[in-house]
C-alpha cells in the first residue's frame, strides 16, 4: 500500500484491555482507547456507519471464564472515539460478530449459548437465536446471507442456522470427528473451513449438504490451529496455529501455498486490502509479523501493544 490508499488501521490489545489505532504503514500506535473492561476480545467493522464493535468477553478464555463480560463496545473509526457500550445483559461472554447480509449484526453469546441479533444503525438486540451449545465460541456466515455457522468446540459439532431478516432457526447440527476451533466460509465458493482442535487438520464442509467433503493437512504444523481467516475476497485463506508459531496460507482453491514462521501464541490476523500483506498478532509476544505474501517472508515485526488479539483494515472517506 502507499500512503494514498484511504485505510486506517484497528487493533484489539487483548492482554492491555486497550483498542489501538496504527498507522497503516509503519504499524505504529497512533492513538490508544482505554476505556474497557476486561478484557476485549474480538472485532468487527461496520463499513456502512464508520465504526467497529468490539466484544468484552470477560477476564478468562473459552471454557475458563469466571468472570463473563456482558458489553459491546461500540467505536466511531473517523473520530477514533468510544462512543458507548451496548450492554447485553442477561446475556454475556459476548465472543465472535459477524455482519448479515441483510444488514444486522449476528453476535455469539458463548456462556448464554444464543445468538443475539443488533441492528447497528440503532445499537440495538431485535432479537435472539437459541442454540443447542453453550460452547459456541465463533461463527461464520454464508455470502448469500441465508445460514449462519457456530463452531461448538468440545461438542464437535456445527450448528447450522438459517437467517431470513433479522431472524434464524436451527436447522441442522453437524456431528464433526472431533472437536473443533475455529470455522470460516468461503467468500467465493460454496464451502465452510473449520479447524480441528486435536490435531494439524483442516475440514471442509459442503455449504448446502451440510456433509464433510475433504481433510486437509497441515504439514507444517505439529498442533492443532485455532484460527482459519479469508481475505475478504476468498482469494487466500490462513490457518493460525493456536500456541504455535506457524501460519499456513492456502489460496481460494484450498491449494497450500506454504507456511511462515511468526511469534509466541499468534491469535488472528488480517490481510490488506491489496492482498500483498498479511498481518498476524501475537500475543506473548506484543508484537506484529508483517507478511509478504509473494515471497512467505516475514518483513518486520513491530511492538504492538502488551498482546493484540485481532485487528483490521478499515476504509477512510475521500
Amino acid at each position: 500500500m502507499t500512503p494514498e490508499t484511504r485505510y486506517g488501521l484497528i487493533a484489539v490489545d487483548k492482554q492491555g484491555s486497550n483498542v489501538l489505532f496504527l498507522n497503516p504503514e509503519t504499524f505504529a500506535v497512533e492513538q490508544e482507547l482505554n476505556a474497557f473492561p476486561p478484557r476485549p476480545h474480538e472485532l468487527l467493522i461496520l463499513p456502512d456507519q464508520h465504526k467497529a464493535y468490539v466484544s468484552i468477553f470477560g477476564d478468562g478464555v473459552h471454557g475458563n471464564n469466571p468472570h463473563p463480560g456482558h458489553k459491546i463496545a461500540v467505536i466511531d473509526l473517523f473520530a477514533r472515539q468510544v462512543t458507548g457500550f451496548i450492554d447485553i445483559r442477561p446475556f454475556s461472554a459476548p465472543h465472535t460478530a459477524r455482519l448479515g447480509r441483510d444488514g444486522y449484526v449476528y453476535q455469539s453469546c458463548e456462556n448464554s449459548g444464543v445468538v443475539l441479533v443488533i441492528d447497528p444503525a440503532t445499537d440495538k438486540i431485535i432479537g435472539k437465536i437459541d442454540l443447542l451449545s453453550h460452547n459456541s465460541h465463533r461463527l461464520t456466515i454464508l455470502p448469500s446471507g441465508r445460514k449462519l455457522f457456530t463452531e461448538n468446540e468440545e461438542d464437535a459439532s456445527v450448528t447450522v442456522v438459517e437467517l431470513h431478516a433479522g431472524q434464524g432457526k436451527v436447522v441442522d447440527n453437524i456431528a464433526m470427528p472431533g472437536a473443533i476451533n475455529g470455522i470460516a466460509a468461503s467468500p467465493g465458493h460454496p464451502y465452510i473451513v473449520a479447524t480441528d482442535s486435536r490435531q494439524p487438520l483442516l475440514y471442509v464442509l459442503d455449504a448446502q449438504s451440510h456433509e464433510l467433503r475433504q481433510t486437509l493437512p497441515l504439514p507444517g504444523h505439529q498442533k492443532a490451529c485455532q484460527i482459519v481467516r479469508y481475505s475478504e475476497d476468498g482469494s487466500l485463506l490462513v490457518a493460525v496455529g493456536n500456541g504455535e508459531p506457524v501460519i499456513s496460507l492456502f489460496d481460494g482453491e484450498l491449494k497450500p501455498l506454504g507456511e511462515v514462521k511468526v511469534g509466541n501464541k499468534p491469535m488472528d490476523g488480517c490481510f490488506s486490502p491489496d492482498n500483498r500483506t498479511l498481518l498476524i498478532a501475537n500475543e506473548d509476544d506484543g508484537t506484529l509479523s508483517v507478511i509478504d505474501i509473494a515471497s512467505l517472508r516475514v518483513l518486520a515485526t513491530p511492538s504492538v501493544g502488551r498482546g493484540c488479539e485481532v485487528l483490521s483494515y478499515f476504509e477512510l472517506p475521500d
